[in-house]
């Protein structure tokens, strides 16, 4: 993804220059404000995300693709490049006629909507198929194989399809650092304004 950098710094000198930053609560509204600028970030990047490839906003958090991560040193929003389930991304069209399932207006030759080893549908393909169409996948492909009154063992080994995830472009970073800085000094100025006239 593209690197944001915010110039906290600068949000400080600008909103409390002539603070006194060894008085605890303002130190705390600093940090206050630093960590409500984080949540913001994280969730316009969750916005982005989820626009772009069609996946509900609640789905990059339920497979943890997008997350917010802090330590001690350092603060920063990951991004997992790794595909999501293809069925995540919306309707699934697909009959037994039909060349491959359509999903989010994209055609995904070869695949299918099954319940193959749940109740839930999920869009698959036959893993031989998939060589050759070279569709993004779930998961690395396993081997599977059909007992009872599974599908056909014709169909195995299967893979489960996915749905691929592209870095933040950079512009698109620039935004939203340019405005996460806009919102750091909104946030300091409130949190500055809350510790010193109201906290005890």
């Amino acid at each position: 993804m593209a690197d944001l950098t915010l110039d906290v710094d600068a949000a400080v000198s600008e909103v409390a220059k002539f603070q006194d930053f060894s008085n605890r609560r303002v130190q705390l509204a600093v940090k206050r404000a630093i960590r409500k600028t984080l949540r913001w970030v994280h969730r316009e990047i969750l916005r982005y995300v989820s626009q772009e490839s069609g996946v509900a906003q609640k789905k990059f958090k339920q497979y943890r693709r997008v997350k917010l991560v802090t330590n001690k040193q350092d603060s920063y929003v990951w991004i997992g490049l790794n595909p999501l389930p293809l069925h995540e991304a919306g309707r699934v069209s697909w009959n037994p006629a039909s060349s491959g399932a359509r999903v989010a207006g994209k055609t995904y030759e070869g695949a299918f909507y099954r319940s193959v080893y749940s109740a839930q549908q999920k869009v698959w393909i036959r893993s031989s198929r998939n060589k050759k169409l070279g569709h993004a996948t779930y998961h690395p492909k396993k081997r599977y194989h059909a007992y009872g009154s599974g599908p056909s063992r014709g169909r195995f080994p299967v893979e489960l399809l996915g749905v691929d995830m592209e870095d933040l472009p950079d512009d698109v970073g620039r935004r939203i650092e340019k405005r996460a800085e806009s919102r750091m000094v909104t946030l300091l100025e409130q949190e500055l304004n809350y510790a010193l006239n109201h906290e005890r």
